[in-house]
């Protein structure tokens, strides 16, 4: 894993701890390509204030239409980021049920939800605070985040080795009150699926954990992979590997 640049950091990090607990993090799994798409849709709706100001009006009166199958999709679109603009607890309540529905915008209905969301907090709070997203969502105040550390052989580990990764990545997350939501071993590699507070050095913390784990055995490369963005295939991560793993004919 890379180093992470120290000033921006330090600027993330700031502005993290300025907004104190006003943090708003789209919790559920939503695609990076679907939040992109949600956003440019908003913003390209928004250029036209007037157009933007009667599409409000017009679907303020039709939130049933949510729930219309019929409807064209690309519409139903327009009719979520639009009704998310609006500081409305009923319009709430029906992005709220229809987010919970097994429609193919189910996605888009959760980004709405969370915007509609914080948009009625700030009208309460006096405060927009800050609005979070990423592919793998999170948990309260925790980002979600797919990791796989790599094994130094091809070979799955002993059942011993694999205690001592769960282990002692339980140990590390412990004291930032983190958590390990999956753990899975594979040939050659394993994958953990994490809960982490927002302000983790995510570089001290796995490289704490790999040293430590490599104290009984050395049997984890110092190069790991780590998302937030996506939980990664096994085609994904073999050919990710056949870069990382040294050729075992040169060690």
């Amino acid at each position: 894993m890379e180093a992470q640049n120290d000033n921006d950091w330090k600027k993330l990090n700031k502005a993290l701890t300025d907004a104190g607990d006003n943090l708003n993090i789209l919790e559920e799994e939503v695609d990076i390509e679907v939040q992109k798409a949600y956003f440019r849709l908003a913003e390209r709706l928004s250029e036209k204030e007037g157009a933007f100001r009667r599409l409000g009006k017009m679907y303020a009166n039709r939130t049933n239409d949510l729930f219309d199958e019929s409807m064209d999709p690309e519409e139903k679109k327009k009719m979520l980021v639009v009704l998310s603009t609006i500081d409305n607890i009923a319009i709430y309540r029906a992005l709220e049920k229809f987010s919970k529905t097994d429609s193919p915008l189910k996605k888009w209905a959760v980004i709405a939800l969370q915007q509609s969301r914080m948009l009625i907090q700030s009208g309460l709070l006096e405060d927009p605070g800050i609005f979070i997203s990423t592919g793998l969502g999170g948990q309260g105040s925790l980002l979600r985040y797919f990791c796989v550390f790599i094994h130094r052989s091809d070979e799955p580990l002993p059942e011993f080795q694999r205690h001592i990764v769960q282990n002692e990545t339980e140990s590390a997350l412990k004291p930032l009150n983190g958590q390990i939501e999956q753990i899975h071993f594979y040939n050659g590699y394993s994958t953990l699926l994490l809960l982490l507070p927002i302000h983790t050095n995510l570089k001290e913390l796995f490289e704490g954990i790999i040293s430590e784990s490599n104290q009984y055995g050395h049997f984890l490369l110092e190069n790991l992979i780590i998302t937030n963005v996506k939980k990664l295939t096994g085609e994904e991560i073999d050919g990710i590997l056949k870069k990382k793993r040294p050729d075992p004919s040169t060690t």
